[in-house]
């Protein structure tokens, strides 16, 4: 019995090894179809450094004769203008030695590229509430970047001590234009009665305050008397005739030179405004030669504080909004419009926000339409508001590499 199974089994371990062999032999005469490469895609990238360009004051772009009203986009020209149709545009026309790309593919709406790269703003500005800017040049799978900042001016309230001003050394120069080259000593008394608290006694040397809306000074014993805008050698002031004075004395000459000064008394002393402001808007300036007592007498002064305003740039929330090939103004809302996915979510028409340098990917492009009859290059739209500015455009597209034939 055993011998049997051993015999068995060998004539089975013998068939197996045919067998394989047989197999090896088939698949080496028969091989398995190996399948076709896949297309082979290069990127295409054009780069729009507006803020490069801003930086070195460069004018990007110049234009040809086919200019139309400043409108750089041809899809929003006037349907039967033939240079509308993209391929035949020839618009825009960078400045040899341009920074940018060759090809303009950038189109804010009614905002000359040339005209509006800053460079106290940093790049490209916005100059218009809900301004479109169309982005060209696409197709289907291609990425979008837009990089920008958004900011707004805004007045804000200064404070400066008046003897941190510079007071300057007349020269015998006076009024608006006097010199101001080298600084002179100045007297700031506080806290203690004396008959000059501030300023030159021979009220010839001067602190231009001309930037400032309000000089304001506490006195807590006397009265202050401000001496301002000198215009002449030993000049002095008319308390009658303002038109004739060559100094503003005030209370001690009195007069017209009253409408400057308001007092109000507090706790904590008189407090005395100067209108440096309404000054400025008379005289062209507010030039402060001294503080002295009143009437020759003496006064204390406690604080003597200048309030201004200037503009600071304060960052915004405005976002670029996704607007897709704006209808309204392509082939009046004819035609496909563009869609795309915006850092990984699907974009919505007018809703969608788009951070700086957040990743478009376009899904599909829309072509301009004009009448149906010709299609120009695949576009996208998104819609800026005039706090922007942007510093950046990068477009990649994807292009399959033919083999030459």
């Amino acid at each position: 019995m055993k011998k049997t199974n051993f015999l068995y089994a060998s004539l089975f371990v013998a068939a197996c090894s045919v067998g394989m062999m047989s197999c090896s032999a088939s698949l080496e005469d028969n091989p398995a179809p190996q399948p076709e490469p896949g297309p082979v895609f290069v990127e295409e990238i054009f780069t729009y450094d507006f803020a490069a360009v801003a930086e070195a004051e460069q004018n990007p772009a110049k234009f040809n004769g086919n200019q139309k009203d400043g409108q750089a986009f041809p899809c929003w020209w006037d349907a039967s203008d033939p240079d509308r149709d993209r391929n035949n545009y020839k618009g825009y026309k960078w400045e040899e030695g341009s920074l940018l790309p060759e090809v303009c593919h950038v189109f804010p709406f009614n905002s000359q590229i040339n005209n509006n790269v800053k460079k106290e703003k940093g790049g490209l500005v916005i100059t218009q509430a809900n301004c479109p800017i169309a982005i060209d040049g696409i197709q289907a799978g291609s990425k979008v970047q837009i990089f920008y900042t958004a900011s707004k001016e805004v007045e804000v309230d200064v404070t400066a001590d008046l003897k941190d001003v510079p007071f300057y050394n007349c020269e015998g120069t006076f009024g608006k234009d006097a010199k101001k080259e080298n600084t002179a000593n100045c007297a700031w008394v506080v806290n203690e009665s004396t008959g000059q608290p501030y300023g030159d006694g021979s009220v010839n040397n001067f602190a231009d305050l001309s930037a400032y809306e309000k000089l304001i000074v506490v006195a807590t014993d006397g009265q202050p008397r401000f001496c301002f805008n000198r215009d002449e050698a030993e000049g002095q002031q008319d308390p009658e005739n303002e038109e004739g004075s060559h100094l503003i004395d005030y209370p001690n000459k009195g007069g017209w030179s009253a409408k400057y000064f308001s007092s109000e008394t507090t706790e904590n002393g008189t407090v005395w405004t100067v209108d440096l402001a309404q000054m400025v808007k008379d005289k062209g300036y507010a030039h402060l030669h001294a503080i002295k007592g009143a009437n020759w007498a003496n006064c204390t002064v406690t604080s003597m504080t200048l309030v201004g305003k200037k503009k600071e740039t304060v960052p915004t929330e405005d976002k670029l909004i996704w607007a897709v090939g704006d209808g309204s103004k392509c082939n009046n809302g004819n035609g496909p419009l563009s869609t795309a996915v915006i850092d990984g979510v699907e974009a919505v028409i007018g809703q969608t926000k788009i951070a700086s340098g957040a990743i478009i990917e376009v899904k599909t492009a829309a072509p301009y339409f004009i009448e149906g009859e010709r299609n120009s290059s695949p576009h996208i739209v998104v819609t800026a508001n005039k706090n922007i500015v942007i510093t950046k455009v990068v477009i990649t597209n994807y292009i399959e590499q033919k083999d030459e034939e």
